[in-house]
């Protein structure tokens, strides 16, 4: 373990994230926003099969019923919670090493701090159990959708015509019979670390706890917006004065509010292809007094406008960034020797990320920093990084990214749709 090279806002690591992990101050980064190993032994690569490396750090069978200790103090992971040997050594051992990382990420993210971890469609569940035993709470999942992915599927019509042949017994069933669908969508899982007492007063002590909707909301175009919003002298009875009224937002004008699924631009083009042009149209208020015990008198409410009053295809709900096999070539770094990484995500949407769950001046930790697009989509959002990266072959690709001259965006600037 060492540190490849410090200045400025970006800190590189060399060597193991668990190790490194263990040296960084308790409770020093805003945010963890993350792409590990998915456990498919990715295009036979050692570092996809972590659990695999000589000296892997592996449940400890002398603890107390056989666990590693989570973020509390307490025992996690356990035979107790699982039944080992049901689904194979092989995803319990990813999910052993799972904890083991997310439980030095607990410690050194700050109450209330997010973490965003990619996952693989086959492993995601075996990730997101050990960020919860790790303490994290887990508060949803991204699902980033795209339609570049290639279906590794044995043709079982082809497998049986030999077969079939030498035992004499006929043809192969008609039609294509495969072992797999094509993959079009990566889930993120979405943590964040318990804190004490309220969200506002979390934020005020550390700067975390919170999203940032309006630094990541969906860009609208050719209409009007107006939400409904509370109104000064609003009487309400259960949530207090000025949440009885309904006025209108300025905030929401910026776009719309930021959804848990992302779109790679094919499919936003499939899904305004099959939606078709539809209009959003605004509503107006009308006073009632139905409820009023509980809810007030919705004295405000009457004459309001309120919603988007746009029109296009169904991708506009949602975030949508440029994709081309995973990453544009130009946003994949390749060292002296040729080597790059094979599994690059593309930069806008690592910005969006970042943007998401990182205050205004945060650091940003990534325990696995492959070829280095976290670390440079935080010097384009003005984030302080600190990456890590065990692979040697890598650190040349992170270095390039970090010798760019970045642009930074102002925190919030993005019109919802990526070039």
């Amino acid at each position: 373990m060492n540190v490849h090279f410090q200045s400025g806002m970006v800190t590189l690591y060399h060597g193991d994230c668990v190790e490194v992990m263990r040296s960084l101050p308790e409770a020093s980064v805003h945010s963890i926003v993350t792409d590990p190993p998915y456990g498919l032994e990715f295009m036979g690569k050692g570092w996809d099969a972590p659990w695999k490396a000589a000296g892997a750090v592996v449940r400890d069978p002398a603890t107390e019923r056989g666990g590693f200790q989570d973020g509390n103090g307490g025992n996690a992971y356990s035979r107790s919670r699982i039944e080992y040997g049901r689904g194979g050594a092989a995803s319990t051992g990813f999910q052993e090493w799972c904890l083991t990382w997310a439980v030095e990420a607990f410690r050194v993210l700050k109450p209330g701090g997010h973490i965003l971890a990619f996952g693989g469609s086959r492993t995601w569940h075996r990730l997101a159990a050990a960020v919860e035993d790790a303490g994290f709470e887990i508060r949803d999942s991204i699902a980033w959708l795209y339609g570049s992915g290639f279906p590794r599927s044995l043709d079982v019509s082809e497998a049986m015509e030999k077969r079939l042949a030498e035992a004499d017994r006929g043809a192969p069933p008609a039609g294509a019979w495969g072992t797999a669908l094509k993959p079009a969508f990566e889930p993120i899982v979405v943590g964040r670390k318990p804190f004490p007492g309220s969200v506002a007063s979390n934020v005020m002590a550390h700067g975390t706890g919170a999203l940032n909707i309006e630094g990541t909301r969906v860009g609208f175009t050719g209409g009007t917006a107006t939400s409904p919003g509370a109104k000064p002298n609003g009487k309400n009875k259960v949530y207090g004065d000025g949440m009885g009224g309904m006025a209108q937002d300025p905030a929401f004008v910026s776009g719309r509010w930021p959804s848990n699924v992302v779109l790679d631009s094919s499919q936003a083009a499939e899904l305004d292809r099959q939606s078709g042009v539809t209009v959003s149209v605004q509503r107006v208020g009308a006073r009632t007094g139905k409820a009023s015990g509980v809810l007030g008198t919705f004295a405000g409410q009457d004459g309001v406008t309120m919603g988007h009053a746009d029109s296009g295809g169904a991708s506009r709900f949602f975030p949508t960034f440029r994709y081309e096999s995973k990453a544009p070539q130009f946003e994949r770094p390749k060292g002296d020797d040729g080597v790059g990484h094979p599994t690059v995500k593309p930069l806008e949407l690592m910005q969006w990320l970042v943007r998401l769950v990182t205050p205004h001046g945060g650091v940003v930790l990534e325990p696995f920093a492959g070829s280095g697009t976290t670390v440079e989509a935080c010097l384009r959002e003005g984030f302080s990084v600190i990456g890590i990266e065990r692979e040697a072959e890598y650190l040349p690709l992170i270095m390039k990214r970090v010798g760019k001259d970045h642009q930074q965006s102002l925190f919030g600037d993005w019109d919802g749709v990526a070039s």
